[in-house]
């Protein structure tokens, strides 16, 4: 098996991750918001590690994005819009290291995370999101 298809097997699996645990986890933190209550300890918990996980599949996406573009491009300058497409990426990651450690602070201090920042965090995210989507179907469209 060629590192290529290994490499693109855990983009995919990152991938696969990420996306659902964005999916599911906005659904949840939509709900409570909703509801007007915080999320019940285990369910707290529970997105706790949810989002660890989302930041491990974003690295492992970065890691092995890296990887393929070497393998198959020579490297990351491939067009503008793959450009835009890791400076997307970028402000995701951050985005999602920056949220594990506010909430692992929260946690911590044993208070609620600020409401506002996570707001902010999420629409910047989802902003994010579609630039790395949209970035991605233009690079790789021709």
């Amino acid at each position: 098996m060629s590192v290529v298809v290994i490499l693109k097997f855990f983009h995919f699996l990152g991938l696969f991750v990420a996306g659902g645990i964005g999916v599911g986890g906005a659904i949840v933190q939509s709900a409570h918001i909703k509801a007007g209550q915080p999320p019940a300890p285990p369910v707290g918990r529970a997105m706790q590690i949810l989002g660890l996980l989302g930041l491990i599949s974003l690295i492992v996406i970065w890691l092995t994005g890296i990887g393929l573009a070497h393998s198959l491009y020579g490297g990351l300058a491939i067009n503008s819009a793959f450009t835009a497409k890791l400076g997307g990426a970028a402000l995701l990651l951050l985005l999602s290291a920056a949220s594990n450690f506010h909430i692992y602070q929260a946690m911590k201090a044993k208070r609620l995370p600020h409401a506002s920042f996570m707001k902010a965090s999420m629409m910047l995210s989802r902003a994010a999101l579609v630039v790395v989507l949209a970035g991605a179907a233009i690079a790789f469209s021709g």
